[in-house]
C-alpha cells in the first residue's frame, strides 16, 4: 500500500506521508495511533469515518479526495470489473486495503440497507461497512483479524 498520497481536504491540498507510528503532512510530523474507536494524533483522540468523497471528523463532515492511494493500473482493470460485478449481485466490498477488526453480523442475518456489516481498519482510521440494501447475509467470507485487499468481497447479500 502507498505511504505517500496527495490529500485535499476542503479544496486545500496536503502532501501526506504514512510512517511506522507517524503522520508527516508537509513535512510535519505528528505521533499517530489508534485507541479503541478513536485515532490519536499527537496525543488527541479523534473519531474518524471515511465515506464517499466525505471524511467525518469528531461529528464535522468535510470534502474530501486523495491522489496516489490507486492500485497500479494493471490490477485496477481486472479488479474493478470483478468488484462491479460483485456489487451488482449484492457483495459488499472492501473499499481499500486492511484490516477486518469487527463482524457485526453472521450468515443468515437479516439486514437493512444502511446497516453496517462490519468494520475496516485502514491507515489507522476505522471504517464502517455498510449493506447497500436491505437483504439476508447469504455469504461472509472473513472473519475478525483477517487482512484484506482492495475491491475483495467480503459479504454477499441477498
Amino acid at each position: 500500500m502507498p505511504t505517500k498520497f496527495k490529500l485535499t481536504l476542503e479544496g486545500n491540498a496536503y502532501d501526506v506521508e504514512r510512517r511506522e507510528g507517524l503522520m508527516v503532512v508537509n513535512g510535519v510530523e505528528f505521533s499517530l495511533a489508534t485507541k479503541e474507536n478513536q485515532i490519536l494524533i499527537a496525543g488527541t483522540p479523534h473519531t474518524v469515518k471515511l465515506g464517499a468523497g466525505v471524511a467525518e471528523v469528531d461529528g464535522i463532515s468535510y470534502t474530501v479526495s486523495a491522489e496516489g492511494l490507486e492500485e497500479p493500473p494493471q490490477a485496477r482493470g481486472r479488479r474493478a470489473a470483478s468488484s462491479n460485478a460483485a456489487a451488482e449481485a449484492g457483495a459488499l466490498v472492501a473499499i481499500m486495503p486492511g484490516l477486518i477488526i469487527k463482524i457485526l453480523k453472521k450468515e443468515g442475518d437479516r439486514v437493512e440497507a444502511g446497516e453496517v456489516i462490519l468494520v475496516l481498519e485502514a491507515m489507522k482510521m476505522q471504517n464502517e461497512l455498510q449493506a447497500k440494501a436491505a437483504g439476508v447475509i447469504r455469504q461472509m467470507n472473513v472473519k475478525q483479524g483477517d487482512n484484506v485487499e482492495m475491491r475483495q468481497v467480503l459479504c454477499v447479500i441477498e
